[in-house]
């Protein structure tokens, strides 16, 4: 069953990006990314995005439907028993602090939620923005509750810190299109305003940041790998170690998108605010 809806959702993801279905903005992001790319390749790789794209989204069939014991094999973390005593607590107790696991729109990232949860064996409290659209927010919603991960509003910030405190792991995806207010960090050389969430919640609470890179799809589903976002020289909560810590993880999300660039999704404006501070630079 896998096998055939990432086929024909590999299929319809390249359709439509020989349809221009947010093309231009694609092949824009990826010359902005890669300016020493050839036009050619990047629009090779554009279109084994869409492809990648098409196939997450049929995934997510795969992933409402299936056992809980495919979706758990389909996870595999190489360095799983490395940060396993972090992340369940020593001998079963509470993390003192929680811990902060962060990723980006790389691969299928409701995989790594669902999957993750269920190889910790530990629910996962996932931060979420709501969808426009009521029918996909029902859809989502039951399907990454299903195995016990709760979903924490972005804008709940009491509800977020509470969780840590209790020693709970939070999920964040850290890609996300900023304001043009927040903290600007190098993105593929160009500073970018990025959202500064996760850098002042574990600066607060001293929560480790565990980055979760998926760098290969295989048969039963993805293979994957823990980093440790280190911040143990940042010890005040204020606008410099929240630049830095932002910049930091910022730059292991590049580095894991430089890996397996055809892996992201470059369909979305992340630098739709990066002319803002060209252009006030070049006021005098």
């Amino acid at each position: 069953m896998l096998w055939l809806l990432r086929f024909v959702g590999g299929a319809l993801g390249r359709l439509a990006f020989y349809a221009g279905i947010r093309s231009r903005v694609t092949l824009d992001n990826l010359a902005r990314a890669f300016p020493e790319w050839t036009s050619a390749k990047r629009r090779c790789t554009a279109a084994k995005s869409y492809a990648s794209l098409g196939t997450v989204f049929f995934e997510f069939l795969f992933l409402r439907c299936a056992s809980k014991a495919a979706i758990e094999r389909g996870l595999e973390i190489v360095n799983l028993a490395e940060f396993l005593p972090l992340l369940s607590g020593v001998n079963g107790t509470i993390l003192p602090s929680g811990a902060i696991l962060l990723s980006g729109h790389i691969g299928n990232w409701e995989w790594l939620a669902l999957g993750c949860g269920l190889r910790v064996k530990k629910p996962l409290d996932v931060i979420i923005k709501n969808q426009r659209s009521r029918k996909a927010e029902q859809f989502l919603m039951r399907m990454r509750t299903r195995f016990g991960n709760r979903m924490l509003d972005a804008g709940n910030v009491r509800a977020i810190f509470r969780a840590l405190r209790n020693g709970e792991l939070l999920a964040i995806l850290g890609d996300q299109a900023a304001s043009a207010e927040d903290v600007r960090v190098p993105f593929f050389g160009i500073p970018v305003p990025t959202l500064e969430g996760t850098a002042r919640l574990a600066l607060a609470s001293r929560a480790p940041i565990l980055f979760l890179q998926p760098y290969e799809r295989t048969r039963w589903g993805y293979r994957c790998r823990f980093h440790n976002v280190p911040f143990d020289d940042l010890v005040e909560t204020n606008p410099q170690t929240v630049r830095e810590l932002t910049a930091r993880h910022t730059a292991m999300l590049e580095e894991a998108i430089r890996e397996r660039p055809e892996f992201w999704l470059w369909q979305h404006k992340r630098w739709k605010h990066a002319e803002d501070q060209r252009s006030q630079a070049d006021t005098p």
